[in-house]
């Protein structure tokens, strides 16, 4: 399986193709409970057929530009998830969003994903401004964009419903000029 973006000898990113759902449908099985303290969507990916049908559209967003999904690879075997969960073509901005498995929290996984990421989207993609939504209770996933030099912007008040109530949720940006100047991780 040729990477996306090799980020180091066992390192890379790979776009979401059919190979990779059983891998992944495992991670978010035997994370389950961890995964969803913070992420909505893991009660609605219940079975492997599931996880297939967002493979699926995932490809298909990653071929119009609509999304980019790609999965973290460490060893060779599936650490995670890594991508654009909303591009805004026009204004040059787009959000991140990624989860890890539990068992891989606190090694520097995520953050040196994030850093070869974020360089692709200003790279490659002529982003502007990045952007990364975060629960302020997520202590570990918060960390992330604070050591990438992101920028605190605020908090939306309520911006997510989840198990039946709402929740706060954290605004971090990089600019594409803090990130050309160095004031970047």
């Amino acid at each position: 399986m040729k990477p996306f973006i090799q980020i180091n000898d066992i390192l890379s990113l790979h776009l979401a193709r059919h190979e990779l759902a059983d891998a992944v449908f495992q991670a978010i099985e035997e994370n389950r409970a961890y995964l969803r303290q913070w992420l909505p969507w893991v009660d609605e990916t219940r079975s492997l057929s599931d996880t297939k049908t967002f493979i699926k559209e995932s490809m298909q967003q990653n071929s119009d530009g609509s999304r980019l999904t790609t999965f973290i690879m460490l060893n060779g075997q599936l650490a995670g998830s890594l991508g654009v969960v909303h591009f805004n073509k026009d204004h040059r901005r787009c959000e991140i969003g990624y989860w890890l498995r539990e068992d891989l929290q606190g090694q520097g996984v995520m953050t040196l994903a994030c850093a070869a990421f974020i360089e692709y989207l200003f790279k490659k993609k002529n982003m502007n401004r990045l952007e990364i939504l975060v629960m302020p209770a997520n202590i570990k996933s918060r960390a992330v964009p604070l050591r990438l030099g992101f920028s605190p912007e605020g908090v939306l008040r309520k911006a997510l419903q989840m198990y039946g109530s709402f929740h706060d949720v954290e605004v971090f940006s990089l600019l594409r000029e803090d990130w050309i100047t160095g004031k970047f991780f």
